[in-house]
This record gives structure tokens, C-alpha cells and sequence, in this order.
């Protein structure tokens, strides 16, 4: 099986999971959205590794398949380390920040802090790095997925606002600090 077929096949299981949860939570007599991420409630810390899994309706859960499907694939053909290293961060720190600055009385569940993360990691990427590889990925995702952006700017009620926030920063940071696999590997040549 070739790289990029084992790339699809590894997003398709990802996002088969978050399919999976969602299935599984239409038949149990409780809700597993009340996993979400709660602001600053303690009892909901485990919300910041299962918000991603959990959605609100099957509309919300389309919207956020295609896009992370491909976002997935894109990464993982970048590099399936740095891939693993970025959502990580993705899931800790920019969960932890939506779990420390988001609204009170509120419950953040969904993929897209993931997916406005891994947009932040793709197109920051290729300026830290300075690598053809990487800059050509910045641009190909800057041309798809930059206009997403532009919801960072406007509050919309009923989707969070901070996941999508903390996401894309926390994208960026992984990318800043993936940055240093390079630099660790020049020095190593040199």
C-alpha cells in the first residue's frame, strides 16, 4: 500500500471514530455530549480530548467531515510526526485555553477547533520551516481554507468562537515549534 493510500485510510479511520461516537451516542439512554468541554468547571477537564469527538446534530457533524477529512490527509502526507505532534498541541493547548477562557454556562463540543488548528499548523507550516515542500502546503491551504479565517472575526451564536480561536493559535504554535525539527536536523549535518 502506498504512502498516500495509508494516509487516507488513517483519516478515514479518525473521522470514522468521530462517525462512530455519534452513532453509538443516538442509541445509549445518556447523552455523550455532556463530555463536552465545560469552561472552567474541573469535572470537565476530560472534555478537552473528547469535544472532538462529540457533536450536536448529523448537520453539524457533515460540516465538519470533509473538511478535517481532507485537512487529515494533507497533513499526514507532510509528515505523519509532525501530523501527531500538531494535534496533540491542537487537542491540549488550544483545549486547554477554550477550557480557561471560554463563555461561562456554556458546552464546546465538535471537530473544528481541530480543523481550524490543523489550518494553522498547514499555513504557518512553510514559513517556519522555509522549505519548498512546506511553503508549497502553506499556500495550496492558504488558497483553500483562508477564507475561513474570516469567521475568526465574527461571533456567530452556538458555535465557539474560542475553539475556533485556540485552535488556529495553537496550529501556529505547533508549527512554530515543529520549526525545530528542522533546525535540530541542519545542526546535525552540519
Amino acid at each position: 500500500m502506498t504512502t498516500f493510500y495509508r494516509n487516507i485510510q488513517i483519516s478515514l479511520i479518525i473521522v470514522g471514530a468521530i462517525w462512530a461516537v455519534f452513532i453509538l451516542n443516538l442509541f445509549l439512554p445518556y447523552d455523550l455530549r455532556m463530555y463536552g468541554l465545560r469552561p472552567r468547571q474541573i469535572s470537565s477537564l476530560q472534555g478537552i480530548l473528547f469535544m472532538p469527538f462529540l457533536h450536536g446534530n448529523l448537520t453539524h457533524l457533515i460540516a465538519n467531515t470533509g473538511t478535517l477529512l481532507v485537512l487529515l490527509v494533507a497533513s499526514l502526507s507532510f509528515s505523519r510526526k509532525l501530523t501527531l505532534f500538531a494535534l496533540l498541541v491542537i487537542s491540549l493547548i488550544g483545549g486547554g485555553l477554550v477550557w480557561l477562557f471560554g463563555g461561562p454556562n456554556t458546552v464546546h463540543i465538535g471537530a473544528s477547533g481541530i480543523i481550524f488548528g490543523l489550518i494553522g499548523f498547514l499555513m504557518f507550516i512553510g514559513i517556519f520551516r522555509h522549505e519548498w515542500k512546506s511553503l508549497a502546503v502553506s499556500f495550496v491551504i492558504f488558497l483553500f481554507y483562508g477564507g475561513a479565517l474570516l469567521s475568526l472575526m465574527t461571533y456567530m451564536p452556538g458555535i465557539s468562537w474560542t475553539g475556533h480561536l485556540f485552535g488556529f493559535l495553537s496550529g501556529i504554535l505547533a508549527a512554530w515549534w515543529s520549526r525545530q525539527t528542522r533546525i535540530a536536523a541542519k545542526n546535525r549535518q552540519s
